[in-house]
């Protein structure tokens, strides 16, 4: 678990490296559906920062006012997602909690990687019976 804790932070900057590399290559060799499971990937992203962003903006409004929280920047929200995601104590959090969540959401990203390799090296295979549907000649139409 300490071999665990202390690499973490390089676990989870490395994921976004593998996903972009992943996906220019999967745009270089046009595997649309490949490059659609990450998409998912990134949207799944996308949802959690603006629940974070939402999170922020909605602790601001409940803040009183001329106290720091008052005035969140724009991306505080994003910026405390990936702090989390990136923490090593995320994955000793309480079960629930959104610490734990962000820690969980870095090894199930990996494996959603793993799953979009697997669908593109496995690529789309024939079957024999639709090879031989596209080597017969059309029929010809009945004439009246």
């Amino acid at each position: 678990m300490q071999m665990l804790i202390s690499a973490w932070p390089a676990l989870v900057w490395l994921l976004p490296a593998l996903a972009l590399v992943s996906a220019l290559h999967f745009l270089a060799k046009g595997d649309r559906r490949a490059l659609a499971h990450l998409m998912a990937l990134l949207a799944c992203f996308v949802v959690g920062a603006l629940l974070m962003e939402f999170f922020v903006f909605m602790a601001a409004r409940m803040a009183r006012s001329g106290s720091a929280q008052a005035n969140p920047a724009l991306g505080a929200g994003t910026l405390q997602l990936l702090k989390t995601m990136a923490n090593p104590r995320s994955i000793a959090a309480a079960p629930g909690s959104l610490a734990s969540v962000a820690a969980y959401a870095v090894p199930l990203a990996y494996l959603w990687l793993v799953v979009t390799w697997g669908v593109h090296l496995r690529g789309k295979k024939t079957s024999p019976a639709r090879k031989k549907a596209a080597g017969r000649s059309p029929r010809k139409t009945a004439k009246a």
